[in-house]
């Protein structure tokens, strides 16, 4: 006789149920990356160990024995001088001005005695002396450009020409080239005063410098005839005064009309007389006044004894060889400049 189980097993769970599917193992692929991945974080941590160490001893060093820091950078010779520069200087003459010892150590400089030296020249207008590490000596300068010289006596020597730049710094040039620095005027009606181991700063410069730049831009031809700048009136009626090989005194207005209608206004004149009166050249020619016209004087030519002219000259329009040039109308077809 058959027995029946009353009692029903317990409920059973997706569990208990065989499983009969085995995992697929890792592809190649998937175990390269895992080594990767564990690779890059025992590196970091070396890393992160490393530099908490280096960073450990460097706080110990300083703490307890910093001389043997700064005796291992000041140990390191000097070994090079990196110069930059827009102007002329070279390396040789910054060796020269900076005067270093032979042997001189990285970390013992002065740098800014260094920078006072550069300065002290004045041709170099702003000097920049950094350390570069290990064992360079960085050096950046700007230096003056010359506007113009000027014949100055220093001691019991010789008068010699200086530079003028234009913030009005006089100084002895270093490296210009002979014939260019030939081409520069000479500036007169100034009182150089002596500041220190130079000259002070002359005034109006930056006047001068704008009025030989606009020749020399402008009037080429014009600027190459100019030999002398003076200033003796300057501070009296704001003018210029020029002396060039063809005209002794030229007059520019520094509050008048701007100096390239002065200029192109000089330009006219100076081929009007050359064409009308070859023989009868210009003295002077005032563009300060303004205007159509322009008071001019002209070479009035000696008479002998006997009543004679020694060169050929047209009568001068006014007294004392002075008259009104007019120029052209500024429509004149006649007139190409801009007046």
């Amino acid at each position: 006789m058959s027995h029946l189980n009353v009692n029903p097993p317990s409920t059973r769970t997706w569990r208990d149920i065989p499983q009969n599917v085995t995992t697929k193992g890792m592809t190649r692929e998937g175990k390269k990356r895992l080594a990767f991945a564990v690779g890059n974080i025992v590196g970091l941590a070396l890393v992160i160990g490393a530099a908490g160490w280096g960073i450990y001893e460097l706080v110990s060093v300083w703490e307890n024995n910093p001389s043997r820091i700064t005796a291992a950078a000041s140990s390191v010779p000097l070994r090079e001088i990196a110069l930059r520069t827009d102007g002329v200087l070279d390396k040789a003459w910054v060796m020269r001005t900076l005067g270093l010892p032979k042997g001189a150590r990285l970390m013992e400089l002065n740098l800014p005695q260094l920078q006072e030296r550069l300065l002290a020249t004045g041709q170099v207008q702003t000097a920049v002396v950094a350390r570069k590490f290990p064992d360079i000596l960085a050096v950046t300068i700007q230096e003056r450009s010359p506007v113009a010289r000027i014949m100055a006596q220093v001691g019991a020597g010789a008068p010699q020409a200086f530079m003028v730049a234009r913030d009005g710094s006089v100084y002895q040039g270093v490296g210009y080239d002979l014939q260019l620095a030939e081409t520069l005027p000479f500036l007169d009606g100034v009182k150089l005063v002596r500041s220190g181991s130079g000259f002070a700063r002359v005034e109006g410069l930056d006047q001068v410098s704008d009025l030989l730049g606009a020749a020399r831009a402008n009037t080429p031809v014009l600027y190459r005839t100019f030999r002398v700048v003076s200033l003796a009136r300057y501070a009296v009626d704001a003018t210029i005064t020029v002396k060039s090989t063809e005209v002794d005194a030229i007059t520019f207005g520094v509050v008048s009309d701007g100096f390239y209608k002065q200029l192109a206004r000089l330009d006219y004149i100076l081929d009007e007389t050359r064409r009308q009166n070859p023989s009868q050249p210009l003295k002077a020619v005032n563009l300060a006044v303004g205007g159509s016209q322009v008071p001019v004087a002209f070479d009035i030519p000696t008479v002998t004894a006997d009543g004679r002219v020694p060169h050929a000259a047209a009568k001068p329009a006014a007294p004392f060889g002075t008259a009104l040039f007019s120029l052209p109308p500024r429509n004149s077809s006649s007139s190409k400049r801009d007046f």
